[in-house]
């Protein structure tokens, strides 16, 4: 998996950085990109919003996509189906804030676009649902309504089949605003908000296998 995530990162970084296209050579328009991904429109706004694809508009107002953008997404969508087939990796979300937890949700599907996304609001939830059934991945917001995350993270790892999980910190606090929390457990990433692609790959590793030896 590590080159696959490194694959995906290095795309994202690419993207990011390059020229505008020209539009006579490499453009689509917004409908004919979701025909191609097969998704919703307003999925491909997000990854447009989100810098997962590479767009601009013309002179006229129209927004085109680049078509180089969305090829290499159908690559790495082809690359990620075939190393994920034998197990899909589980993700808790725990985020209250709807905006945050819906770009955190588009993040996610870029880095891992088969991965089983599980969302709760609050810590007490969030609590009961990784009991229940461990996540691979936990993703939670510190400051959340009644059982803050840090306090769930504390009564998690106390369990040896939760222990085992990946766990990113997301929150709006400055490191010195965190104190408010008391210690953070060791070695837990924490990310500052808007999150972005790239800290959220590395935070996780780059290398997160969905399945374990």
């Amino acid at each position: 998996m590590l080159g696959l995530a490194q694959s995906t990162f290095e795309y994202a970084l690419i993207q990011s950085q390059s020229p505008s296209p020209k539009p006579e050579s490499d453009s689509l328009t917004t409908s004919q990109a979701t025909a191609l991904l097969d998704v919703a429109p307003h999925t491909v706004q997000k990854w447009v919003d989100a810098g997962v694809l590479r767009a601009w508009k013309t002179v006229g107002g129209h927004r085109r996509v680049a078509a180089s953008s969305v090829q290499a997404m159908l690559r790495d969508r082809d690359a990620m189906q075939q190393a994920t087939a034998v197990k899909k990796m589980s993700v808790m979300l725990v985020e209250d804030d709807a905006d945050a937890a819906e770009l955190l949700e588009v993040l996610i599907g870029r880095l891992w676009p088969h991965a089983q996304v599980r969302l709760a609001r609050d810590g007490f939830s969030a609590l009961l649902d990784a009991g229940k059934q461990p996540p691979d991945v936990l993703i939670t917001d510190i400051n959340l309504p009644g059982l803050d995350g840090v306090q769930m993270l504390r009564s998690l790892l106390l369990h040896p089949d939760t222990r085992q999980m990946r766990v990113v910190f997301v929150t709006h606090y400055a490191p010195a605003e965190l104190q408010r929390f008391g210690t953070l457990p060791p070695g837990v990433p924490v990310l500052r908000k808007p999150i972005q692609i790239e800290d959220l790959w590395r935070a996780l590793g780059g290398d997160y296998r969905t399945a374990v030896a």
